[in-house]
């Protein structure tokens, strides 16, 4: 993790910087980002009063013309059952940017569905494992998949580490999946040069060939696959979703989701 630590973020003076500007590109996690992380990720569904804020922001015709999407590593079918009825207004990335979905077309990296069957038999060996950790549970997002721990007591959590790190240096050592670890979760994805970093510029590109000419970027995440945008997006401002005591790569943070609602509120009285 990056030692610099993130400043708030100025909401009043970038808020009158985003009021000049013509076009501004708003790309957000999911997550901890836009709704609070909880054990079920099932039940994060986002807030009515949220997802109209977004959606005025999506649909407004007026200068500065915004370009919302929403970055996460949750599948697209799952991402949309979270955002409901605003999600056909937004563009969306799903399994940190291996598939994506704007504009009415849906794209998927070629690399990631040619090992669709590969991924389904670490997916039998894993859940193989799993069969007597009732509250350990795999979930298989189609591209990826998460082993999720979250219920798990801390020490049960390290006797499944044990238990499984002869399976995942093996998955390592094939070459074809590499793993990466969050918020008691575990991600395993193909072992592709690909991020949300490239799904972010994908999007950008789309935007400009749209009539979006030099917008202002921002990009909000609170996770460590965030960082890979805040450091490779050329232009972006950053906003670290967190406390204050994580370091980031990114110039600002905000506190937490309700902090992310309070400046998207403000954004559209811009």
């Amino acid at each position: 993790m990056p030692e610099h630590r993130p400043v708030p973020l100025p909401r009043q003076s970038l808020s009158e910087a985003i009021g000049r500007a013509a076009a501004v590109l708003l790309y957000l996690d999911y997550d901890g980002t836009l709704v609070p992380i909880r054990s079920d990720p099932s039940q994060c569904h986002l807030p009515d009063s949220l997802a109209g804020v977004l959606q005025r922001l999506a649909e407004r015709q007026a200068a500065p013309v915004f370009d919302l999407a929403v970055i996460s590593g949750r599948s697209l079918g799952d991402l949309r059952r979270q955002l409901g009825a605003v999600a056909p207004h937004l563009s969306l990335a799903g399994n940190h940017g291996l598939e994506i979905a704007s504009g009415g077309q849906i794209w998927r990296h070629p690399e990631a569905e040619a090992r669709r069957p590969e991924l389904d038999a670490v997916a039998e060996l894993l859940g193989e494992q799993l069969s007597r950790w009732p509250l350990a549970w795999l979930e298989h997002k189609g591209l990826s998949l998460s082993l999720h721990s979250r219920a798990l007591a801390p020490d049960q959590r390290q006797a499944l580490a044990e238990q499984l790190l002869p399976v995942l240096d093996q998955i390592q050592a094939d070459g074809l999946f590499r793993l990466r670890r969050g918020r008691m979760v575990l991600e395993i994805r193909p072992a592709i040069d690909h991020t949300k970093a490239h799904a972010v510029q994908l999007l950008e590109r789309s935007a400009v060939a749209r009539g979006l000419w030099e917008p202002l970027r921002f990009y909000c995440g609170d996770d460590s696959t965030d960082e890979d945008v805040f450091t490779n997006w050329p232009g972006v401002i950053g906003v670290r979703v967190g406390p204050g005591w994580q370091g980031s790569s990114a110039p600002y943070r905000l506190s937490g989701p309700a902090g992310v609602a309070q400046w998207l509120r403000l954004l559209e009285r811009s």
